[in-house]
């Protein structure tokens, strides 16, 4: 298993917390065989229910959107469960913890009206699989707040550049992700020595064996991380907040005001919209619906 295996060149969290990143492409990803079911076990889980303004999931100044109006919109915080027989389980995001919020101040009021339908806790306790890894799409607090919910001894896993904040609402809430990363250390994936994977230009093969990819697509967050997994009912791309809606993803329109770098995320989109149209058979999961 490669995932884990090779801790180098140590960085700082926030507080002077070690981050160790995972170097990738020791040699080229070899071609999945995306016909054939692979091994993990998918379950996608509804942990919380939010409302928030269309035009952060939306660039709604984008010509092809034009048919909206900015107002709330009802959105999910997903966690999903992928299970490897070998190897064990790994959750991508974290949903909700179980425990009050690890947010403060300006934060808690934000997040005050966040529905909680199943808190991270929960999902876990119903795994058969032991939790070997957190796969992180990125470190926004939405994604993140259900980390006080994970073992301390499991690696919390993300892209590079998103171990710091990017603007003043990430400064805000970093440390509530601090808090909840606790004392383990942040995983990078070491996108730059990693081989394409089709139209995606950096590509890590977790587990060495095909069966799952985090992928870089920049763009919402600088080290925002899409995921590729063969299960056992075909191949499922999990796109993070590279696109929020599924209208977003079949039409090419980034997201909106929550997006960092709008010229990278289109870039990422189109990768990640021609990755899915390469793959048969492929379904598609979007970050919040």
């Amino acid at each position: 298993m490669r995932i884990g295996m090779w801790m180098t060149g140590w960085m700082t969290l926030g507080c002077a917390r070690p981050v160790s990143t995972v170097p990738a492409g020791f040699h080229p990803p070899a071609e999945a065989a995306w016909e054939v079911p692979g091994p993990l076990v998918h379950e996608a889980v509804i942990s919380a229910r939010w409302s928030v303004p269309l035009s952060g999931l939306l660039d709604l100044k984008d010509p092809r959107a034009a048919e909206f109006e900015d107002r709330p919109y009802d959105i999910v915080l997903p966690v999903h469960v992928l299970v490897h027989p070998e190897v064990g389980a790994f959750v991508i995001d974290t949903g909700m913890p179980r425990a009050p919020l690890a947010a403060r101040g300006l934060v808690a009021r934000f997040v005050r009206d966040i529905e909680i339908v199943e808190p991270l806790a929960d999902i876990l306790s119903r795994q058969q699989a032991p939790l070997v890894g957190v796969l992180l799409t990125h470190t926004h607090l939405d994604h993140i707040l259900g980390l006080p919910d994970v073992p301390l001894e499991v690696p919390v896993y993300a892209g590079p550049g998103d171990e710091r904040p990017h603007s003043m609402s990430d400064r805000l809430s970093f440390g509530a992700f601090r808090r909840g990363l606790g004392d383990r250390p942040l995983t990078l994936w070491r996108f730059e020595a990693a081989a394409p994977l089709g139209p995606i230009e950096h590509a890590v093969d977790v587990l060495g064996d095909g069966s799952l990819w985090a992928l870089h697509v920049p763009g919402h967050t600088p080290g925002s991380t899409a995921y590729l997994a063969r299960t056992t009912h075909g191949p499922v791309l999990f796109t993070g907040d590279c696109s929020h809606t599924r209208w977003g993803f079949d039409h090419g329109v980034t997201p909106g005001t929550y997006t960092v770098d709008h010229e990278a995320n289109a870039h990422s989109l189109e990768a990640l919209r021609a990755l899915a149209a390469s793959i048969p058979g492929l379904r598609v999961e979007v970050g919040h619906e």
